[in-house]
């Protein structure tokens, strides 16, 4: 149903732009008839040829953008209506801007569709296939930020999940350096603690000297020389020969 009102819409003008005209032209009576037969190819040719010899002709516009629309060519045709918006006449205007509304609509641009329609009925307030089309277009555009409020809130629910992950690995990181220091330290006391105890154990005496093996060996020493040991009895027989010190 609403592709059906797009069409008459858009075929509409063909008529009108063609009463707008103060002499008759072939080109476009032949281009209407082939557009109202349904061969919008031929009519396009019809078109192209009228504008050759009336670029500045508002209504030419028109009907070529109508063609133009009935092929799918929807940014051609909005083009073409819009050139045709600058019209004088008050009902070619505000045909202009239907179809121009209808153009952007196809061109899914709801929010450019809406100011077209409203152009055209404030040049033409009972034009009730505009005001039709308004609807849609205004339910297309509340359509569209919708999905574009939800695009941003999910983005915005994206960015806060992501910084919350990013929270929980810079805190899980803390955790785990302050782990392995901990491990660390516990370490380095166990290792100091094992050295301060070994220091503190008592250490083995040193054994000590055997004095008799010693004397012996000394003895020995003196027997091995027969002057030492003749001069050490000399000594000791001068010792016992001495008289005794006076102690007065």
């Amino acid at each position: 149903m609403n592709g059906r009102a797009f069409v008459l819409i858009a075929v509409a003008p063909l008529l009108l732009g063609f009463k707008m005209f103060e002499s008759r032209n072939s080109e476009v009576e032949q281009g209407n008839a082939a557009l109202q037969a349904g061969k919008a190819e031929d009519a396009l040719k019809h078109y192209d040829n009228a504008i050759a010899k009336l670029p500045g002709e508002p209504g030419v516009h028109l009907d070529r953008g109508a063609a133009l629309y009935a092929l799918s060519r929807f940014d051609e045709a909005q083009k073409e209506f819009l050139t045709a918006t600058q019209a004088q006449d008050p009902a070619l205007k505000a045909s202009a801007f239907r179809n121009l509304g209808n153009a952007l609509s196809k061109l899914e641009k709801p929010k450019e569709a809406v100011e077209a329609y409203k152009h055209a009925l404030a040049l033409r307030p009972d034009d009730k296939a505009a005001k039709w089309n308004l609807e849609i277009a205004l339910k297309k555009q509340k359509e569209e930020e919708k999905k574009k409020q939800d695009e941003q809130d999910k983005n915005k629910d994206q960015n806060k999940d992501d910084k919350k992950d990013d929270k929980d690995k810079q805190k899980d990181q803390k955790k785990d350096d302050k782990q392995k220091q901990d491990q660390q330290d516990k370490d380095k006391n166990d290792k100091q603690d094992k050295q301060d105890k070994k220091e503190k154990q008592p250490q083995p005496e040193k054994a000590p000297e055997n004095q008799p093996e010693r004397i012996q060996e000394m003895l020995k020493n003196i027997e091995a020389n027969p002057k030492d040991l003749e001069r050490e009895r000399a000594r000791l027989r001068a010792v016992r020969r001495a008289p005794p010190a006076r102690d007065w």
